[in-house]
């Protein structure tokens, strides 16, 4: 992630898995490895952790 604004700029990795539940819907769980956040008003840079994610497709 790199931030311009503020002259910042972080690396890391995801690592998740994840399964198909029908035809349509994807599944899945794994661990944040970085110290930032998708959400990119927070910059306090303590957002590790794990994390569930379901994607819908058509």
């Amino acid at each position: 992630m790199s931030i311009r604004e503020t002259a910042d700029r972080r690396l890391g990795f995801l690592l998740g898995g994840y399964r198909h539940i029908g035809d349509h819907v994807k599944i899945g769980a794994g661990y944040n490895f970085t110290n930032y956040s998708d959400e990119l008003t927070d910059v306090s840079y303590r957002s590790h952790g794990f994390f569930v994610n379901m994607i819908g497709k058509f």
